[in-house]
């Protein structure tokens, strides 16, 4: 196969600690990726560089992710890489699915059916055992002793020792779990949870199965590693088989869904979890201002954990921190805050994220009043959400009446999915219309026309993997940050983690606010703001120099230069190389093209090829 990438090509621009994440042999590997360090960059080059030198074949990948949209964008990147080959990306549990879809295709079974509505479920069970209980935070019990693979029998021991408030009776847990259990088989359907567990007894008992499976998933990427939860991990290990090509990228300064099982210490004891493994840390933040991301770092650090996170992006403003009366106050005064913002930037570069979706209730209430777009859905694809409509039709029938009326519909996305529901109920295929869509990922290549720019308006545990020029977070109070849910060391640490993450999630300016009372009673501001506020001694910035309009920026060739590079690579400036290293080229200019080449991370090869530097 001639290919169109080069070696070149996918190290262009890359710092040596991200040369050394993409081209190492090691394995297994761990990239622990800060935020804003080009964690997917890094990825997808790995992923790359293995096909385009042979160490991989692309047929052979298995990237799992936990969500469809960042399957599909890791898809997206290949492509534009130059790998024309199908690569199998997508998360646990489509990927589970595809699998035991296919095993009883094999054995001429029928194949497994996802409940449309757990919740539903969930109720009548509830109603059957006659329990005053809340059916999704019973399920949210469920699902975090099935992730963390607690018996029945064990679930009570476990949260007493996770200091965990169930909302299940202990006394009748195992009465809930059997009855839903029995409810799921007569109605002939299996959960998430069931096509994980599935999979796993399948190639603990079935050694053709597994031998397959192992044939079949030769090369193992894990996108944000950190969320694995052991049920998932154990799954992850039963595919691997022992084979060291495995390599995990995470940040385990993102951790934050303990809450739903997940553990944190796959990355942070990866050492004692592989033997032998190659770590790599990527530091070097290219998002984030200096000062955004040392206020982060305060956040992990007034709670004892630590960031070693470096800012390659010029000064920002510093941090802003604001206080209001009450939480009616401090909505009017966030929405003042973004109509002001918004003279200078696009709605969709800007955010407002809390802690709770009833602080973003106030808060669009406010941003609606004086007429500013909101997205409260900010950054779930809107594919997603028709898709998620039509998985509640329960027969063929239905699915055709919804196509049938999604043709005539103004909105691309609703139109694109009418479009996908014709070919499959114009098809034999026998499954579910979600392993349809699992199977295939039609809507990779979906551009909605008709997204809105809109202000994104997110909970923190949304917010993450995401990005905004401009972020207020609000809220900055105890009882928020942290969660007045915290009661456990674990559990602090993780909502410091979660600030954390809502912080880097500003590129450039970040507003922090809190309320002095919040629904009718005074509150006091979070443990960890005054650490977040005393980085801003820090951001003084130095008096600028006397006629600094008439000064020359000294880059300026330079950046002329490297932007012809990026141009003709079809790739971002930033990504030949940083304004930090352009400054290193101006003060020390290379003497030898091996220099050159050692400075923007390519080959010398590479190196010759570009045109000389701009003289200074």
């Amino acid at each position: 196969i001639v290919r169109s990438v080069t070696a070149h090509r996918l190290l262009h621009g890359l710092d040596a600690a991200q040369v050394e994440a993409v081209t190492t042999s090691a394995g297994p590997l761990a990239i622990i990726a800060s935020a804003g360090s080009g964690k997917t960059t890094v990825l997808t080059r790995r992923i790359a560089h293995r096909i385009d030198v042979g160490s991989a074949d692309a047929k052979h990948v298995l990237a799992l992710t936990f969500t469809r949209d960042a399957a599909a964008e890791l898809r997206r990147r290949l492509w534009r890489l130059g790998i024309n080959e199908r690569i199998e990306a997508g998360t646990f549990h489509s990927v589970a699915l595809r699998q035991l879809r296919d095993r009883a295709l094999t054995r001429h079974e029928a194949p497994p059916k996802v409940a449309n509505d757990r919740l539903r479920l969930m109720r009548e069970c509830i109603t059957e055992l006659r329990l005053s209980i809340d059916p999704f935070r019973a399920m949210a019990d469920i699902d975090w002793a099935r992730a963390r693979l607690i018996s029945p029998e064990g679930f009570e021991a476990a949260s007493r020792v996770e200091r965990r408030r169930s909302v299940v009776p202990p006394s009748r847990y195992t009465d809930l779990v059997d009855a839903y259990e029995r409810l799921k088989r007569r109605r002939g359907v299996l959960d998430f949870d069931d096509l994980l567990a599935g999979v796993l007894h399948a190639v603990r008992t079935d050694s053709v199965f597994a031998d397959i499976t192992r044939w079949r998933f030769r090369h193992l990427f894990v996108d944000e590693a950190q969320d694995l939860n052991p049920l998932q991990h154990a799954v992850l290990e039963a595919w691997r088989g022992g084979r060291p090509d495995l390599c995990m990228v995470g940040d385990p300064r993102q951790a934050i869904y303990g809450w739903n099982g997940a553990d944190h210490t796959t990355l942070t004891q990866v050492e004692h979890r592989y033997p032998g493994v190659t770590v790599v840390a990527l530091a070097n933040n290219y998002r984030c201002s200096p000062q955004v991301v040392r206020a982060g770092a305060a956040a992990l650090a007034a709670s004892g954990q630590s960031d070693d996170t470096v800012s390659l992006q010029p000064d920002g403003p510093a941090i802003a921190i604001t206080e209001f009366a009450t939480e009616i106050a401090e909505a009017t005064g966030i929405a003042s805050l973004v109509r002001a913002e918004l003279q200078h930037r696009a709605g969709s570069e800007i955010a407002v994220l809390a802690r709770t979706n009833e602080q973003l209730t106030t808060l669009e209430r406010a941003l609606t009043a004086l007429g500013i777009a909101t997205e409260r859905t900010a950054g779930r694809n809107s594919i997603e959400g028709a898709l998620n409509e039509v998985y509640r039709s329960a027969d063929r029938e239905q699915l055709a009446a919804k196509a049938e009326e999604w043709f005539a519909a103004g909105e691309a996305a609703r139109r694109r999915v009418a479009e996908e529901l014709d070919r499959y109920l114009g098809s034999d295929d026998t499954g579910s219309f979600r392993a349809w869509v699992d199977a295939r990922s039609p809507f990779d290549d979906f551009d909605d026309p008709d997204a809105a720019d809109a202000v994104a308006l997110v909970t923190f545990h949304a917010s993450k993997g995401r990005e905004w020029h401009s972020v207020v977070v609000a809220g900055a109070e105890e009882g928020l940050i942290p969660h007045s849910s915290a009661v456990s060391a674990a559990q602090r640490d993780e909502e410091a983690r979660l600030f954390y993450v809502a912080i880097t999630r500003a590129a450039h300016r970040l507003t922090i606010t809190h309320s002095v009372h919040r629904n009718g009673s005074p509150t006091r501001p979070s443990s960890w703001l005054q650490a977040v506020e005393a980085t801003s001694a820090f951001d003084e910035p130095a008096p600028p120099p006397a006629r600094v309009a008439s000064v020359p920026d000294p880059l300026a060739a330079l950046r002329d230069w490297r932007h012809g590079i990026a141009r003709v690579s079809s790739i971002d400036d930033v990504e030949v190389c940083s304004d930090r290293v352009l400054r290193t080229l101006l003060d020390d200019p290379p003497s030898t093209v091996a220099d050159l080449a050692k400075r923007l991370g390519i080959s010398e090869s590479a190196a010759a090829r570009l045109r000389p530097l701009p003289a200074g």
